[in-house]
């Protein structure tokens, strides 16, 4: 038996080691709990005020994650929104402060001059490189963009911790932002999943629309109306643990992800390719790849992409029949983290094509389907329509967690495929 292929004692999994570093990082996060609260109510009130929230792109892959999400702000202005008072608040991520000089960065230091109140996902730390930070408002927290397992390359490490920190630590923050502005009498205009029937029409409902000027946003609030006030703490703590369900599940399944990476060591060992698809909003642009963006109505092909990662990526697409170009074929390995129910006979299309598909999606199995031999499926149970925390008397969920989810899984997976291929 090649090393490679030897089983490895579940509580030495590389998956289970990641998952066991995301636990700690749990903890932390519902430590930093008080800040976090703290954070989101000075943020809510200019908001209350009048101000407009925008996501500029300083990291640019949070204004593809932040704007126009399923239990996400309505509101939130584009990331070229240029501020004009006190009043309106620029939300954003920090970079990688390894590879990134904010004094260098004209989009971050236009902030910097810009009227807007300042709050970022990150750390004071990954400011180091400025003289002061007394002009960002505040901070949410997190580790350091070193702290992960395995690297590969430049990416080092090559399952990071920050990736899912940014998504927890950026959305709890929201959601206790949202239920101050609740608290105060006033209910965020919230997106409704573009999947569930009925939400274009409900989501252009609240469009304030005219012949004068373009484009057209939905209001920060909507018109007077009565939400129950929800305490300090409740949009965090049950995103949390909607989290933490997912990652113990993970943990459960931690010998299935263990022949996912086996499966994709395989193909890397002869040379074939593994085709990855993260259907969202941030992969893989939070990866800091140069993968070709997919222009609208344009047929399924084989972006343009970076060569020193180790998987190749695909667009952003749910249906199994247009996620795989026809470049990848025979003895190649497709991970396909999806959105919608499992399109049966796109897995046959694939599994004649003689592709072994690792896949999931968050509406389970179909029933009374026998997976074929070429199939490899686990669990990843985020909410469908993608919207986690509930707010009793309004029609719409808050907070999606399809983002922390895939992050989990996806590298837990990748730790697998590190390990067996001795990539340290």
């Amino acid at each position: 038996m090649s090393k490679a292929a030897r089983p490895r004692r579940p509580e030495t999994a590389p998956a289970l080691q990641y998952l066991a570093l995301v636990r700690e990082r749990f903890a932390a996060i519902r430590r930093d709990l008080p800040a976090i609260i703290d954070m989101a109510a000075r943020m809510a009130q200019p908001l209350l005020a009048g101000g407009n929230l925008f996501t500029p792109s300083v990291s640019t892959f949070w204004p593809h994650e932040f704007g126009h999400r399923a239990g996400g702000l309505m509101a939130v202005q584009s990331y070229t929104y240029v501020p004009r008072s006190r009043k309106d608040v620029a939300y954003f991520v920090l970079p990688d402060r390894r590879s990134w000089d904010p004094a260098a960065d004209a989009t971050f230091q236009a902030l910097l001059r810009s009227k807007a109140q300042l709050f970022a996902i990150g750390r004071e730390d990954d400011l180091a490189a400025l003289p002061s930070t007394a002009r960002i408002a505040a901070f949410t927290g997190g580790v350091g963009p070193e702290e992960g397992l395995y690297a590969y390359e430049q990416f080092r490490p090559l399952a990071p911790l920050r990736n899912f920190e940014t998504f927890v630590r950026g959305w709890i923050t929201t959601g206790e932002m949202i239920t101050a502005c609740i608290r105060a009498g006033k209910m965020p205009s919230l997106w409704m999943s573009v999947w569930l029937e009925g939400a274009l029409v409900r989501n252009a409902a609240f469009m304030r629309h005219d012949n004068i000027v373009e484009p057209w946003y939905n209001p920060m609030f909507h018109e007077p109306r009565y939400i129950p006030p929800l305490d300090p703490g409740y949009a965090a703590s049950e995103f949390l643990a909607a989290m933490e369900a997912i990652h113990a599940r993970l943990e459960q399944q931690a010998p299935v992800l263990a022949t996912a990476g086996q499966w994709l060591a395989e193909a890397k060992q002869a040379h074939k390719r593994i085709w990855t698809v993260l259907v969202g909003h941030s992969y893989p642009m939070i990866l800091n790849l140069a993968v070709e963006k997919r222009k609208k109505g344009e047929p399924p092909r084989e972006p343009r992409q970076d060569a020193d990662y180790p998987l190749d990526w695909g667009w952003s697409i749910s249906d199994l029949a247009k996620a795989f170009p026809k470049s990848v074929g025979e003895g190649d390995v497709g991970l396909h983290l999806g959105y919608g129910p499992v399109n049966v006979a796109g897995v046959e299309a694939l599994m004649k094509r003689g592709i072994r598909l690792i896949h999931t999606t968050p509406y389970g199995r179909p029933p009374h389907y026998d997976l074929p031999e070429g199939m490899l499926w686990f669990d990843l149970p985020w909410r469908p329509a993608d919207a986690t925390v509930d707010i009793p008397g309004y029609s719409v969920r808050m907070l999606p967690g399809s983002s922390t989810a895939e992050t989990m899984a996806y590298n837990a997976i990748l730790c697998e495929l590190a390990a067996r291929m001795g990539w340290q």
